[in-house]
């Protein structure tokens, strides 16, 4: 077993002790029930690392040298792929096992008319949509809109095979799981596949989640992508060496800078791969320079970031496991500079090369220093709270048998009055402070996205659109001004999506004061009463609008401005429309961010409000326990040699 399981187990463990101790003393049942829950959670825990980059970033290869294989095939491109989940393999699921969950037919049509919608194409239904395909022109097609044709064609091809398992899921092999990532008129109809893989990562108990990339069309993937990046236990991000980051990229990465201070600790790292084509030294630093201040644009400072060579590094791992073939053998050799003859340079060596092994040291430090050790450092403080429990019980039954009465007479009182604090704290400060926090985190997001309106109406009007080579001019602006809208509206949702984060980090800030204000008010009436501490929410990330709440015809006028390309690019005619739609936008902007304010009002609102009640019905259950076994250790109910010995060996513990 590794050293985080091990870690993990040894913290469960002890807790299973300890709670066995305290089980049948009174007043501590339900403290020992939940010592078993923690023990429980300690052992089926999974740390999930979820890997993300834009296609053709290498993600595929990355993961590949993160298992020691070749598991995962290329993905064909990112408007088809789907989320792959590499996971420990069960009894019930044994190693090589494939679950491919797929989409539904609603799914699947939602989708279609998502990307048929693109092309200013409409249909009733999923068949309709397909047919409307032979009325788009190929040759008309924007960049922008390529993927979106993709997908549809890769659906038209496919559907006939997959149409009878629409919403369902299917168990196949690992030749049939890699045509489901290979194949696009597969790899479109799936949700996402979970692959059972016994591999040195996920013998550490962690599932590795390897995401369709940051250029996705799939309207889905951006909800799925945040959920990813705000629950992991580690975010990677891999880019390629010599590839700039692409508009989809600064996106994903403009989301991470905006959530990364409401994580507790830092957990994102940033792979450079390819890093071997790197002339030189000095080549290679430039790179990471150039990806640093990158990043810094997006919000994202101080990143770890990790040159490497995953084709190197996987070829190192193959190489120790004895499968390296002939032509692999001849790319090892030239990856690690050995001539023809001469004997492989050894796998360790050429695994540290790659660079991998520097990213493998720190990744690892970081789950166990950091992630498995916040685990274990919450069973001690569980444990903890029992022996400083038991020891009060301990002092209350040797006490002198005058104080025995006289503390017993007493703790009646006490309770009833521990009770009423309880019920007498008042939240409507915290309610309010809730609400002004979620108006003051909302008040510049519609300023933030104007700030950055001169960069998106450039990515949407730009020369590789707006061509005078023969194409329908009015058609190509129309396609402009979509891809400007849905840019919007996509920021703005993320910027609710990132709103949402903060507000859950705020609100459980509130929480946490919630328990020490009770717990000064309890121990007003019981000293030695620790209570349990709060426990952190998980906010349910609102579905926000996809598309702003106006119609395109709004701004006719604006796009009437455009004369030709070269008064567009070379004169005033870009600043005149830009300007003009920027006005116009305005008002839709405003009703967008305050729909989206109200839904988070009342999300938030009723989310506290269970909140309070929740922990206010936990806190006067520990009370009453508390006092349950004040009470029995005062009356002598409580076998002192007995006690005296669980004393010790839950203190045994801690140590």
């Amino acid at each position: 077993m590794n050293q985080l399981r091990e870690k993990l187990f040894a913290a469960a463990e002890r807790l299973r002790r300890a709670s066995i101790e305290i089980t049948d003393v009174p007043g501590m049942k339900n403290q020992a029930q939940a010592m078993l829950d923690r023990a429980d959670r300690l052992t089926a825990n999974r740390f999930t690392v979820a890997l993300f980059g834009a296609f053709s970033a290498g993600k595929s290869s990355f993961a590949n040298a993160l298992m020691g294989d070749l598991v995962l095939p290329v993905s064909p491109n990112p408007t088809t792929a789907a989320i792959n989940k590499i996971m420990p393999p069960t009894e019930e699921q044994p190693h090589g096992t494939v679950r491919v969950v797929l989409k539904s037919r609603d799914a699947i049509e939602q989708d279609v008319l998502r990307s048929l919608a693109v092309f200013g194409l409409s249909a009733p239904d999923l068949e309709g949509a397909l047919d409307e395909l032979n009325k788009i022109d190929v040759a008309q097609i924007p960049p922008t809109a390529k993927p979106h044709y993709t997908f549809l064609k890769a659906v038209t091809k496919g559907l006939g095979e997959m149409a009878d398992h629409l919403g369902g899921e299917l168990l196949v092999d690992m030749k049939a799981f890699k045509g489901f990532v290979a194949k696009e008129e597969k790899a479109c109809f799936a949700e996402y596949i979970e692959l059972f893989y016994s591999c040195p990562l996920t013998d550490q108990g962690i599932v590795l989640v390897d995401t369709p990339g940051a250029d996705s069309i799939n309207a889905r993937h951006t909800g799925v992508a945040f959920e990813y990046m705000k629950n992991a236990d580690a975010v990677l991000f891999v880019t390629y060496y010599n590839h700039a980051f692409s508009q989809a990229d600064r996106e994903f990465l403009l989301q991470m800078g905006r959530v990364k201070d409401t994580f507790e600790m830092d957990k994102m790292f940033f792979i450079v791969n390819a890093a071997d084509l790197a002339a030189s030294e000095e080549e290679l630093q430039g790179v990471i320079t150039h990806v640093e201040k990158n990043l810094l644009t997006c919000g994202i400072r101080l990143p770890r970031i990790y040159p490497v060579s995953s084709q190197t590094a996987l070829l190192a791992r193959m190489l120790e496991a004895g499968k390296l073939a002939g032509s692999a053998e001849k790319v090892y050799r030239q990856r690690t500079q050995t001539a023809e003859g001469e004997p492989l340079m050894p796998a360790e060596e050429g695994f540290a090369l790659s660079g991998m092994a520097h990213f493998e040291q720190d990744f690892l430090r970081f789950t166990i220093d950091e992630l498995t050790q916040i685990a274990v450092n919450a069973a001690i403080a569980e444990i903890r709270r029992a022996h400083e429990t038991l020891s009060e019980f301990m002092r209350m039954a040797t006490s002198g048998e005058s104080e025995r009465l006289a503390r017993r007479d007493a703790a009646n009182e006490a309770q009833a009055a521990a009770l009423a604090a309880v019920d007498a704290l008042s939240v409507t400060s915290m309610e309010r402070d809730l609400d002004k926090e979620r108006e003051e985190l909302l008040f510049y997001v519609k300023q933030r996205l104007f700030f950055r309106f001169n960069e998106l109406f450039g990515f949407a009007f730009n020369p590789a659109v707006l061509k005078e080579d023969g194409r329908n001019m009015k058609q190509a602006l129309q396609g402009c001004l979509t891809d400007l809208l849905r840019s919007i509206s996509y920021d703005l949702a993320q910027e609710l999506r990132a709103t949402t984060l903060r507000l859950e980090k705020y609100m459980n800030r509130q929480g946490v004061t919630l328990i020490q204000q009770w717990q000064r008010d309890v121990q007003a009436h019981a000293t030695s009463l620790s209570l349990s501490p709060y426990q952190p929410r998980q906010v349910e990330t609102l579905t926000f609008a996809e598309d702003l709440p106006v119609t395109s015809q709004a701004f006719q006028p604006a796009l009437s401005l455009f004369k030709n390309t070269k008064d567009f690019f070379e004169q005033d005619g870009r600043v005149k429309m830009r300007e003009d739609l920027e006005k116009r936008l305005q008002e839709p902007v405003s009703a967008y961010v305050s729909g989206g304010s109200e839904q988070l009002r009342d999300q938030f609102s009723t989310l506290f409000s269970t909140i309070v009640e929740t922990e206010r019905a936990l806190v006067k259950e520990q009370v009453a326990s508390y006092f349950t076994g004040l009470i029995a250790a005062l009356e002598m109910k409580v076998d002192l040699n007995e006690l005296e010995g669980k004393l010790k060996r839950v203190a045994a513990e801690l140590e």
